[in-house]
Parts: structure tokens; C-alpha cells; sequence
């Protein structure tokens, strides 16, 4: 049985590796109305580092564009519009990779195995056919699913993932402070306290003397009332 456990633990290593993302400073994840900057502390080549939940990879996740940025991304409701077709399946891929496989790899390694790994394969390809298909009517660069494709067929537990990292594939088209104004009262409150923590690590890196500096402090400050105002 030890084969069989070190492959199921390869394929979940794998998995939460594939979990992991890297933003700018202030940049953030948006899932189901909350916004996640990552680490305050912990960065990978100056990049923070984000874990998205391993438990839930049929709720499509974005990222926003970096503080201040100017360039172009798809509209939120667009982008979720586009991916929520593929949730279902994802949950399917889940219960497939992650229940079906490691159940028949340990009491049915003849025919159900072969049979779960077709439908596994088979649920890839088409997750894989939607996203391009919609990809395409949205008006969406279909290039990054190549890429994707190819990982998720090489290595089926990352498939799980498709609809969260087919969403990282893009920017939408507003920044974290900008998000803001979409959360509940509680959620905006958590994230000026997150990104406010972002910022403090940014300006110990930064000079505050020069441009970018003087705009984050200024942000910093900014956030910092605004918590204050809320209390009150």
C-alpha cells in the first residue's frame, strides 16, 4: 500500500502547490464578495505570497489590478459570468480526483480505476473546451488556456483548479481600493485592516520620499481614517 499513499500524497502536493499565488503589494484575490492580499510577510521573488482554500476550487477567484494601475481588465460580473458554467464541474473533478481515484487505487486498481481515470481525463478536456468556447464569445485572450490545457492533462490533480486559475489567467478591471466599494460593511472593514497591513510592509521596502512611496502613505493614511470614521 506505501506506492499508492505516496502517489495520492504527490497528487495533493501537487494540488496545494497549484494553490499557491503570488500578487503585487495591495494587489488581491476576489472570491464570492471577499477580497485576500496573501501574507503581509511572507514573498517569493518581492511577490506576496496568497493561498487559495484547497477545499473549494469550483468558486472562481480573480485578481484585481496592482494599486494605481491604469491598464485595461474584464469587468468582474463578466468574468464571473464566464466562469460559473465550469463550478459544477470542477466539484465534479474533485470528487473524482480526489474520492473516486484514491478509493478505487486502494480496492478496485482494475477496471473501475481505468474507468474513473477516462472520466477524470474526460472532465479535464471538457472543462478545458468550455473555458476556450467562452473565453471567446466574452472577447477574452484564449492564450493562457494553452498553457493551462497542458498542465491539466499532464497532471490531472491541477485540473481541480480550472475554474480559479482560469479566472487568474486576467486582471478584472478595478484595484483593491476600488473593490472595496463592493464588499459589506464587515468584509470593507477586513480588507482596509489587510490592505493597510500590505502597505506598512510596501513602505518599509519603499522610499516614502519618492513618488510611489508618497502615494501609498498617503493611501495608508487614508484607510486609516476611514477605519476610524467607521468606529465612531
Amino acid at each position: 500500500m506505501i506506492p499508492e499513499a505516496a502517489v495520492i500524497a504527490v497528487a495533493a502536493a501537487l494540488y496545494l502547490l497549484d494553490c499557491l499565488v503570488l500578487l503585487e503589494r495591495g494587489q488581491a484575490l476576489w472570491s464570492r464578495g471577499r477580497l485576500s492580499f496573501g501574507s503581509a510577510h511572507y514573498q517569493i521573488r518581492g511577490r506576496v505570497v496568497a493561498l487559495l482554500n484547497p477545499f473549494t476550487p469550483f468558486f472562481p477567484a480573480f485578481r484585481t489590478l496592482p494599486l494605481f494601475s491604469e491598464a485595461p481588465g474584464a469587468r468582474l460580473s463578466r468574468a464571473v459570468q464566464v466562469l460559473t458554467p465550469v463550478s459544477a464541474m470542477s466539484l465534479l473533478q474533485l470528487a473524482l480526483v480526489f474520492l473516486a481515484l484514491p478509493y478505487c487505487l486502494y480496492r478496485a486498481p482494475g477496471w473501475p480505476f481505468l474507468v474513473f481515470l477516462v472520466l477524470a481525463y474526460a472532465g479535464a478536456i471538457a472543462m478545458l473546451g468550455l473555458l476556450w468556447w467562452r473565453f471567446r464569445r466574452a472577447g477574452f485572450a484564449t492564450r493562457p488556456l494553452l498553457g493551462l490545457g497542458f498542465a491539466w492533462l499532464a497532471c490531472l490533480p491541477l485540473s481541480v483548479n480550472a475554474p480559479r486559475r482560469a479566472g487568474l489567467a486576467f486582471d478584472v478591471a478595478l484595484d483593491a481600493r476600488r473593490a472595496m466599494r463592493l464588499l459589506s460593511a464587515g468584509e470593507r472593514q477586513r480588507a482596509r485592516i489587510d490592505l493597510g497591513a500590505q502597505l506598512a510592509e510596501a513602505l518599509q521596502e519603499i522610499d516614502e520620499g519618492d513618488a510611489s512611496g508618497r502615494r501609498l502613505l498617503d493611501l495608508k493614511k487614508q484607510l486609516e481614517a476611514e477605519r476610524g470614521d467607521e468606529r465612531q
